[in-house]
């Protein structure tokens, strides 16, 4: 028997509640939708910049971080601008802004920090997004947080379950994870500085985190079948530790892209044992009885070219390639200064060279080809010769004397020399 077909007053009320719809949508994105940046031009990250970084870096993730401690940091403006250009480095062509707004006059507002992101849109538009934190009472748990897309207010409950929403997806995987409220204990934000105590989360936590939040973590037994895999042989050549990781038995239930970003950590793993926790993220149980030898890997006969090489592969794989380059350009800034080994064009070949593969590694329609030439890649396939002529040892003067910033015509020129004679290999092109 053939339904009967709905009255039509019924589907006028449909097609109006559809059109009503459509109206609001139209609505908020017009409210949403800016003609301005709220951000300006960033200024690119310089070395004294990412020092006053890597200074709060050190005290949540530094080598004498212990999860559980009571950790006491304070963001004063500078550190906040610190931040605010490698965020716009690392989101480009997104911008990002940090600032401490003081109160005005008697009855003027509590003191705020305010995060502020622009996002360039086709036509000349932007998308801006501002989030406004003030503290509560005396500090004491977390602060009132109210956000807004262009003109369009987010209200107040729907930000705080976003962030925590946030949280919890970013938590490496354990029984029983600490909530934000458990971990933030107090935030004190005043004129001139935001005083946040916490609950350290370990130094492992930050990469594992941001991997989890991003959806890009790999499979934990994979990793460490393939990580405990490779530390049973003393291979003194990163090639040989990734041709024997790519000759490895794969698992067959993940796909070629989700097979590769689990050996490019296990390599890593491998060849950086100091990072070997950090980068293990959910399957640290596992690999606890599994140790590497103790001599150290080599690429073009350096150690620390091995290293990098290993590390930009591993972040590409896990937080996307512009995070891996712009975490070895901040690394290099951070060694020009006073005690450091100097800003190393070098290093930045091989950190380009392992991001480069690592994007090609876990991109779909590249990644089974990729299997089949990483199982049988050597030495020079992975850094030419030519990028050990490139300069090095460079400390910040020097850097800003020749190079003046990461985003002058003189250092774009440098980086592409290098790209060049990648190139010039056949390292996968971005």
């Amino acid at each position: 028997m053939t339904p009967a077909a709905p009255k039509p007053r019924t589907r006028s009320r449909w097609t109006l509640l559809l059109r009503l719809l459509a109206l609001a949508m139209l609505v908020a994105a017009f409210l949403a939708i800016d003609g301005e940046p709220l951000v300006g031009p960033p200024v690119p990250p310089d070395a004294r910049s990412i020092a006053l970084a890597r200074g709060i870096a050190k005290q949540v993730a530094g080598q004498n971080a212990v999860a559980g401690a009571r950790e006491t940091i304070v963001l004063r403006q500078s550190e906040l601008d610190g931040f605010s250009a490698m965020a716009s480095q690392v989101i480009a062509p997104s911008r990002a802004e940090a600032r401490l707004i003081a109160p005005r006059g008697r009855a003027a507002a509590p003191p705020e920090l305010v995060l502020r992101l622009s996002r360039s849109l086709p036509l000349g538009a932007w998308l801006n997004l501002e989030a406004r934190a003030h503290s509560t009472g005396a500090g004491r748990g977390l602060p009132t947080v109210r956000a807004s897309i262009g003109h369009l207010p987010v209200p107040a409950w729907l930000m705080r379950w976003l962030i925590g929403q946030a949280w919890s997806i970013a938590q490496p995987d354990m029984p029983d994870p600490p909530t934000l409220e458990e971990t933030l204990l107090q935030v004190q934000i005043a004129p001139k500085a935001a005083r946040v105590v916490l609950i350290n989360p370990g130094r492992n936590a930050a990469l594992a985190g941001l991997a989890q939040l991003g959806g890009t973590a790999s499979d934990p037994r994979w990793v460490a079948r393939a990580y405990c895999a490779l530390s049973r042989h003393a291979d003194p050549d990163l090639a040989v530790i990734v041709r024997r990781a790519w000759q490895l038995e794969r698992p067959a239930e993940l796909g070629p892209a989700e097979q590769n970003r689990g050996l490019l950590l296990a390599v890593a793993m491998r060849t950086v044992p100091e990072y070997r926790d950090r980068l293990a993220g959910a399957s640290l149980p596992l690999v606890s009885t599994c140790s590497p030898p103790d001599d150290p890997v080599a690429l073009a006969g350096r150690g620390d070219l091995a290293k990098h090489w290993a590390l930009s592969a591993a972040l590409g794989a896990s937080l996307g390639g512009q995070a891996a380059q712009s975490l070895g350009v901040f690394k290099e800034l951070s060694d020009s200064l006073k005690g450091g080994s100097g800003f190393s064009f070098v290093d930045l070949a091989a950190d380009r060279s392992g991001e480069r593969f690592a994007r090609a590694a876990t991109n779909p329609q590249l990644a089974r080809f990729l299997q089949t030439r990483l199982a049988a890649v050597t030495d020079d396939q992975l850094l030419p010769g030519e990028a050990l002529d490139r300069p090095e040892g460079l400390d910040a003067g020097l850097f800003e004397r020749t190079y003046s910033s990461i985003d002058s015509p003189e250092y774009a020129a440098a980086v592409a020399a290098i790209d060049q004679l990648l190139d010039n290999i056949g390292v996968p092109k971005p």
